[in-house]
């Protein structure tokens, strides 16, 4: 799983490099290009989804506090030290832009929308403030929607657990959580996709230049991504169950999650061919790319998961490993980057492919050491950090536990 997050990572750096670094949005790849974007997020949410059931499912559903507990204080350490210190960075780099060129509303703006960037809740609401919606209003901190998302996640996930009663996992009850995802989000995507809903959006709450309702729905709304990471929880059941019930009545249903998975490994192959090799819209673009990556994501994480097969040997290469370490400074890093070597939109390529030569390979290794040294110096260390806090609050709970215990037996004894 270490590794397939790097994966989603690399895609999303992809998609940046080359349709917002160089030029090849203006060539034939772009529709391919456009989806290396959107399959890489897919695989985070579903991903993060899997990886949350596995590791923390059990514990809130044994122990609802102290499970709890420990899960909030280790996504706390996961995600906030590096969130708080990248939309930091981000604002003053803002605001001392807006503030140079002359722009006091763009720097108000950026004030305005701070404090939801420090919380991770601006992809949460719907809200457009002077022609900029709040989603994508720290402009060079906007990558940080994706986590606003992920946090909503968190929020449902908790209360979903402990409400559930502690029962083994089942493969039946795992198939109907994907079934039921997908149907979810194939319903929201309709919904965003008919033209009267996005009218009323936009009439109510304001519409964007810079970010249209259409695309705030399909992408950024956490509203409709949850689904994808409850699929990734139906998933990590179904994985569960086949792990924890080897006899024979989990081979057909291990085999028939192989061929949902090659099948949406094909689907995704295909995707990347579409506009180049053949043409069919209706399967491979627009909507229909976000409703068929929802079916194909999900078994392709299970197909590529097992513990004994060829892809999970190859996801296993310590370069992989490392990308997946990394991958969560890599995704901030990168976007502070790659701005530093775009090349116009009107160079030739082939002209100068000397010189996009060497600014992808010069993007490429500033962005792999600035981002292996900010894991392990502020990344790695604030979540050891945060998570010894919580060892000592545990231990401190245990021994005045353990003192009050001692000082009643001891009145009792007294007593008799």
């Amino acid at each position: 799983m270490t590794s397939l997050r790097g994966i989603a990572a690399l895609l999303i750096v992809l998609n940046h490099v080359t349709l917002l670094m160089l030029p090849l949005g203006q060539t034939q790849a772009k529709a391919a290009l456009i989806k290396t974007g959107i399959l890489g997020m897919t695989v985070f949410f579903v991903l993060s989804g899997f990886v949350m059931y596995y590791n923390y499912a059990h514990r809130i559903a044994a122990n609802r506090s102290e499970g709890t507990v420990h899960f909030l204080f280790a996504r706390f350490a996961r995600l906030y030290p590096l969130l708080i210190a990248y939309v930091v960075l981000n604002f003053v780099l803002n605001v001392s832009r807006s503030l140079s060129s002359g722009n006091a509303a763009g720097a108000s703006l950026y004030v305005a929308t701070l404090p939801l960037y420090l919380l991770g809740v601006q992809s949460w609401l719907y809200a457009v403030i002077d022609n900029v919606n709040v989603t994508v209003s720290q402009y060079f901190g906007n990558p940080a929607w994706s986590v606003s998302a992920e946090l909503f996640f968190y929020t449902l996930f908790v209360p979903l657990i402990a409400l559930r009663k502690a029962r083994a996992p089942s493969v039946t009850r795992g198939l109907f959580i994907v079934i039921a995802s997908i149907a979810a989000r194939a319903a929201f995507l309709t919904a965003a996709n008919a033209i009267p809903v996005q009218h009323w959006i936009a009439a109510k709450l304001g519409e964007s230049s810079s970010l249209s309702v259409y695309a705030w729905l399909v992408y950024y709304c956490p509203y409709g991504r949850c689904f994808e990471f409850f699929a990734g929880m139906g998933i990590a059941q179904i994985w569960l169950a086949r792990r924890e019930r080897g006899h024979a009545r989990s081979v057909l249903a291990d085999r028939l999650g192989l061929l949902a998975g090659a099948c949406g490994l094909a689907y995704v192959t295909a995707s990347f061919m579409s506009e180049i090799v053949f043409s069919l819209p209706s399967l491979f673009e627009g909507i229909a790319t976000h409703f068929f990556y929802i079916m194909a994501v999900p078994p392709a994480i299970y197909f590529l998961s097992r513990e004994r097969g060829v892809a999970a040997k190859i996801l296993s290469r310590a370069p992989l490993l490392f990308l997946g370490e990394i991958s969560y400074s890599l995704y901030f890093v990168h976007t502070l980057v790659f701005p530093l070597f775009r090349v116009p939109p009107t160079t030739d390529l082939a002209l100068h492919l000397p010189m996009v030569i060497g600014r992808c390979a010069a993007f490429l290794a500033i962005t792999l050491v600035v981002s292996t040294v900010v894991y392990r110096t502020l990344e790695k260390p604030s979540r050891a950090a945060i998570m010894r806090m919580l060892g000592m609050s545990v231990r401190a709970q245990t021994q005045a536990q353990s003192v009050q215990d001692t000082e009643q037996v001891a009145s009792l004894a007294s007593r008799q």
